[in-house]
């Protein structure tokens, strides 16, 4: 669950993206995440959650040295034992923005799950600090964490800052999108309550704390929500029957969308004289 908001606090942005891939896409996200956890007097924390995490942290690390935040580190967890480190800790708390790194969900919750460092990231944002989560890492902030698909979904559990969204962190081409779609769509009749979300490389979705979701970026969020569906045969099918759905809303959003998560509202960017063709680079916009 989401750690409770403290008096005289408001939840901090949470931020998912697909993966980075196209470099001028890749400053326009991470530029997104910089302004968000304090553009110059940012202190950003980077977790890696895979084998090859530590490769792109540094990556990363170099990215946001160059945008002169005020600090950044790389929060390294080889094993679990980094999870109760109480240098790593203190990081994570004073951190005003929290990078997970592309990799494996997985790795991530059976080294973190549970530990002082994982509950250190969601105090951060219940205090107000900037949470993002890059490609299938982004799962890792949900409560249902989706680990596998299309139809036979299974959930492992997430970090739990956000338990409203399920994201597919699978990526997908052109051909694929009626699979992902499937696969959300059985992930909200599972439990309706949940919100299915999916991301196209360099494409990014901020949850804002009055529920709003605004989708930036190259490409489009899919959205499949179960908060109408009105039958599904998901208890009583075979295990060789397809499953049926019925009610379930589907929503195909691009830059500048917005999506109310409380009242189940899609709309349309607001118009703007303000080009959206790209960011000057560490403008503090």
């Amino acid at each position: 669950m989401p750690a409770p908001v403290p008096p005289g606090f408001t939840r901090g942005p949470i931020i998912f993206s697909g993966p980075l891939v196209n470099p001028r896409n890749i400053d326009r996200i991470l530029q997104s995440f910089w302004d968000e956890a304090g553009s110059y007097g940012a202190r950003i924390a980077i977790v890696p959650t895979a084998a090859a995490g530590p490769e792109l942290a540094e990556r990363y690390r170099r990215w946001f040295g160059e945008a002169e935040v005020d600090s950044v580190e790389v929060l390294a967890t080889p094993t679990r034992r980094a999870g109760f480190d109480a240098g790593l800790i203190a990081a994570a708390e004073n951190a005003t923005g929290v990078l997970i790194v592309e990799g494996n969900p997985l790795r991530f919750t059976g080294l973190l799950g549970g530990t002082p460092l994982a509950q250190a990231i969601r105090r951060a944002n219940a205090r107000g600090r900037t949470v993002f989560g890059v490609g299938a890492a982004g799962s890792v902030l949900c409560q249902h964490m989706i680990s596998l698909g299309p139809q036979a979904v299974q959930f492992a559990p997430g970090l739990g800052i956000i338990n409203r969204m399920a994201l597919d962190g699978e990526v997908a081409s052109d051909s694929d999108l009626p699979r992902r779609a499937a696969r959300l769509t059985a992930v909200v009749a599972y439990n309706p309550f949940l919100i299915g979300l999916a991301l196209d490389p360099d494409t990014g979705a901020v949850v804002y704390p009055d529920s709003t979701l605004e989708v930036f970026g190259a490409g489009h969020c899919m959205i499949v929500d179960g908060w109408q569906i009105t039958h599904t045969n998901l208890a009583e099918r075979a295990a060789d029957e397809e499953l049926t759905v019925e009610g379930a809303q589907v929503h195909d959003l691009t830059h500048g969308c917005t999506y109310q998560l409380d009242r189940h509202e899609a709309q349309q960017p607001r118009k703007t004289e303000i080009p959206n063709s790209g960011y000057e680079k560490f403008s503090s916009f």
